[in-house]
């Protein structure tokens, strides 16, 4: 028999996918102490409650989840299925699932600001659909016209969706209303450079993410092949400032105080720091290679940048803004949640399927959680700062 990538392994069965994992009855309608994190190669999604950390139970869903989101309004955990086409929607009342065909391998997602309408980037068909919530769960439209779509703001009323293009130079305001794109705008000279069949492993690196300031008023738009951050008015739509950063900066990540975006920037392995105030690049510090997400803790004093080439998180002084330290990880981080308490950091590592555990406070690894499931992509948190690859 061939091997097969971890993540394209497909169970035969659901009682065979999930053999020994714990099993919960009831519902999961109080979600605020629960970790929830997709796990690519056994097609599940893990459930830990915080208090204990514990794994208190796995729910099936499609092949390679991707991402996991969680509308305490509408009471429903989502999951992406890239290798199926589809989303799973899980009810935390009876953790009954329903099955939604969507397009080509969707990835990332956003709750509006109401919690009832899900966006859903189908990165390799460049497009974006807008999932209804409410009732019975329902494709409402498809956007097309986009570029590898990555991650998806709404703006703070939801009148508005931002979408990142990895394979562009542009952001594409979406007008939710209509379903269709309302304008493009320019963050770089407009050189469209990914084709519809590129899909996520192109090479080119245009926007990964538009971060909201806490108040959504404002947006930080990365461009990796132009080494710049873009600032973007989330309630017109339009331009605001554009600021050099590193080589090849990733996305931006944002303090829960507001005071800073951080850019981890992998192609010279430096972090930049952004001023919200100012708008003004304040510090630009020793960081690593391969980073794929930021979190900060405990009180917003410390941060802490997860590096896959070195298996470590880099920690970050914010008050004094150095790099202080660094936490060697059991195995390959993803991406990482911190408790809305800002005392624990939680890390996905894909390779040993495992969840490190991180005190904030002091500053190091506290503890592994086991049984997770195979290859953890990520974690979600209701309450938190929730972010994806």
């Amino acid at each position: 028999m061939s091997a097969l990538p971890r993540s394209l392994l497909i169970a035969a069965a659901t009682s065979t996918l999930l053999a020994g994992a714990p099993v919960m009855a009831g519902s999961l309608d109080d979600p605020a102490h629960y970790l929830f994190v997709p796990n690519r190669a056994s097609a599940d999604i893990a459930v830990i409650d915080t208090r204990t950390d514990r794994v208190v139970t796995r729910l099936p869903v499609g092949n390679v989840p991707h991402q996991v989101a969680i509308s305490d309004v509408a009471g429903k955990l989502i999951a992406s299925n890239t290798a199926d086409d589809t989303i799973s929607i899980v009810d935390l009342a009876t953790l009954r699932t329903t099955t939604l065909d969507l397009d080509h391998e969707p990835e990332h997602m956003a709750l509006a600001p109401d919690g009832r309408l899900l966006a859903v980037g189908n990165i390799a068909a460049g497009t974006v659909s807008l999932v209804s919530l409410e009732g019975e769960p329902r494709e409402r439209a498809r956007v097309a016209g986009l570029f590898d779509p990555h991650n998806l703001t709404f703006s703070p009323d939801g009148a508005l969706l931002y979408v990142a293009n990895l394979g562009a130079n542009h952001v594409s305001v979406v007008d939710v209303d209509a379903g269709a794109i309302a304008k493009e705008i320019p963050v770089v000279e407009e050189v469209r450079v990914a084709t519809l069949s590129t899909g996520a492993d192109a090479e080119f690196q245009g926007i990964i993410n538009v971060t909201p300031t806490l108040d959504g008023r404002l947006g930080f738009a990365a461009h990796g092949e132009g080494n710049l951050l873009a600032v973007l008015d989330l309630v017109a739509g339009d331009p605001v400032k554009s600021l050099a950063l590193g080589a090849l900066p990733w996305r931006a990540y944002a303090t829960a105080d507001d005071r800073y975006m951080l850019v981890p920037n992998n192609g010279d392995a430096t972090l930049s720091v952004i001023s919200v105030a100012d708008l003004e690049v304040v510090a630009t510090l020793p960081g690593a290679a391969d980073v794929t997400g930021v979190n900060t803790g405990w009180f917003e004093t410390t941060a802490f940048a997860l590096s896959r080439a070195e298996r470590t998180a880099v920690v970050y002084d914010l008050d004094d803004l150095e790099r202080v330290g660094e936490i060697a990880l059991p195995g390959t981080p993803e991406t990482g949640v911190t408790t809305p308490d800002g005392r624990k950091l939680y890390v996905a590592l894909s390779d040993t399927d495992q969840v490190a555990v991180i005190d904030t406070r002091e500053r190091r690894l506290i503890a592994t959680i086991e049984g997770v499931g195979d290859e953890p992509w990520g974690v979600t948190m209701v309450g938190a700062i929730n972010y994806c690859h």
